[in-house]
């Protein structure tokens, strides 16, 4: 009995580590299961980044391109235009000029649809690895390509165009048919093409105002010229918007070579929008320039009151005022009397003879 009972206890032992090792191979198993699910799901994101990535760089290299990658993931276009003919069936020539005219339509979504799809491939690269070095140089490099797109888009009042200028990358139906799911909360999931002047402003702009000098100028250029295709208040751009980059833009010039000139410039400026809302702003930063342009220049006179060196010797009974006002001289001239001795009056003609009888 006694050996009976070892056996029965070797016995229970080995069923107990035989199950315990059949019970590590089963959780072995699912661990693999589950490492293999894990890497085949990394392999899938991975591929559909690419995809994401590759398809949007080649959209944003051709409008064409662009377009189809819009269309072809739903998103809206201009109705077609209604068959009108004079006869029982529309003609070949008929035909040709409504397409044309369907095709002139689409022009201009094209050109948004362009930007739209760069502008995501980059706002895809900031939420996946905005640490990416030269990310934001590659970045400032397509905003630079982006004006002479804009100059192409015209506004043909088609709401379809406008919808896809303000569309944000998180609702874009391009996003969504490519299957990029990661904007979450992310900022770069609220850009749209209508914020590009912006970008150019922060990546491009900014950085050459730091010192500023002939490429800054440029780059106020088209920094305005974006700013300009964005902005459909007309009456807001000309009275606040542009007077005021103008005047940002004279006083990075100013920063690039002083003079007096320039000063009168941004003058001119202030003078031309007294009621724009930083007005008095703009009146101190010219105060704060021109103490430097005295600095720079102590005593020396401005362009308006300058006296040529060949200019001859003043008359001493005029006296001339000049005055200064901004852009503008008065000169005010006066005449006094002379204070010398009066020359000798002639001697009175001599009477005409008497006439001979």
């Amino acid at each position: 009995m006694k050996r009976m009972g070892w056996a029965l206890a070797g016995l229970a032992a080995f069923l107990c580590q035989n199950g315990f090792v059949q019970a590590q191979d089963t959780v072995d198993a699912l661990e693999k299961d589950l490492q293999q699910i894990k890497q085949d799901r990394q392999e899938a994101t991975t591929q559909a980044l690419t995809n994401f990535y590759s398809q949007l760089a080649a959209a944003s290299q051709s409008p064409d391109a662009a377009l189809a990658l819009y269309i072809n993931s739903g998103g809206p276009v201009p109705p077609p235009s209604q068959i009108q003919t004079s006869y029982a069936h529309e003609t070949p020539h008929e035909k040709e000029a409504r397409e044309a005219q369907d095709a002139a339509k689409l022009i201009n979504l094209a050109y948004v649809a362009q930007l739209h799809c760069g502008l995501m491939r980059f706002a895809g690269m900031f939420v996946m690895t905005p640490d990416q070095k030269g990310l934001h140089q590659e970045f400032a490099a397509w905003l630079k390509s982006t004006p002479q797109i804009f100059a192409q888009i015209k506004d043909d009042g088609l709401p379809q165009v406008r919808e896809l200028r303000r569309k944000a990358m998180a609702a874009s139906p391009i996003s969504s048919a490519l299957g990029f799911t990661a904007w979450g909360d992310k900022e770069q999931g609220t850009w749209n093409v209508h914020g590009i002047p912006g970008f150019y402003r922060t990546e491009v702009l900014e950085p050459l105002r730091t010192t500023p000098n002939a490429d800054t100028l440029a780059a106020w250029d088209v920094f305005i010229s974006l700013k300009s295709a964005t902005q459909p208040d007309q009456t807001k751009w000309a009275q606040v918007e542009y007077p005021g980059l103008m005047f940002e833009r004279g006083c990075d010039d100013y920063a690039i070579s002083p003079s007096m000139d320039k000063l009168q410039a941004l003058v001119a400026i202030i003078k031309a929008s007294p009621t724009h809302p930083k007005v008095d702003d703009m009146i101190a930063k010219v105060h704060t320039l021109a103490q430097d342009y005295r600095t720079r220049h102590p005593g020396a006179a401005t362009p308006q009151t300058a006296v040529a060196s060949n200019t001859p010797p003043p008359d001493p009974n005029v006296k001339v005022t000049t005055v200064t006002e901004g852009d503008m001289t008065i000169i005010t001239t006066q005449t006094n009397a002379a204070t010398g001795t009066p020359p000798t009056a002639p001697p009175p003609a001599p009477s005409p003879a008497p006439p001979a009888n």
